[in-house]
């Protein structure tokens, strides 16, 4: 009997020495990590690269430098209130035509112009302008913008394909507006 004793008191012991060594092991509370593959890029083939001089005939290419004027800079900004932004004047003994205008026929990705009014920081100003304007036959429009952290809506009159065009109309909108705008380019 003492060797069936014994044989239960050393597996015991067997037991509690797995036991010990085996579920620290397991509990341990460290994460399996499992490593993805990744897949390698493949190198550049190799292939041949062909120089090619292209030579320009300077004829074509004399002539007068082409001069550009300066641009000012934008003004101040100008911040209105609804109450405070600028009338739209009626025209005295003139006529207002209230047909629309007719739809330009030629390319839309032709660079073109607009007359800038002016940037406020006050939308809601900037709408009234924009009504009153088309009331008067001008196709006004606006668009927000980030100058110095701040929102401005800026208020253009256009586009057109000419600058003289344009031109034509300042005087008319600083009467209507008391806004003194200037012809900027346009790429729609």
């Amino acid at each position: 009997m003492a060797s069936q004793l014994q044989n239960r008191i050393v597996g015991s012991i067997i037991l509690i020495a797995l036991a010990v060594i085996i579920l620290p092991e397991l509990l341990d509370g460290k994460q399996v990590k499992q490593q993805q593959e990744l897949a390698a890029i493949p190198m550049q083939p190799d292939a041949e690269v062909i120089e090619k001089t292209v030579v320009l005939p300077s004829e074509e290419l004399a002539g007068t430098p082409i001069e550009v004027d300066e641009m000012e800079p934008l003004p101040d900004t100008v911040e209105l209130t609804a109450e405070d932004a600028p009338r739209v004047a009626e025209p005295a003994g003139e006529e207002v035509n209230t047909e629309p205008a007719q739809p330009v026929t030629t390319s839309l990705s032709e660079p073109g112009y607009v007359i800038q009014l002016g940037a406020f920081s006050n939308a809601e100003s900037v709408a009234a302008l924009i009504k009153q304007l088309q009331e008067h036959g001008f196709a006004a429009y606006s668009e927000a913008a980030q100058v110095n952290g701040k929102t401005l809506t800026r208020l253009f009159v256009g586009p057109a394909l000419s600058e003289a065009e344009l031109e034509a109309q300042l005087p008319e909108l600083q009467k209507l507006t008391g806004l003194s705008g200037r012809v900027v380019s346009y790429e729609p």
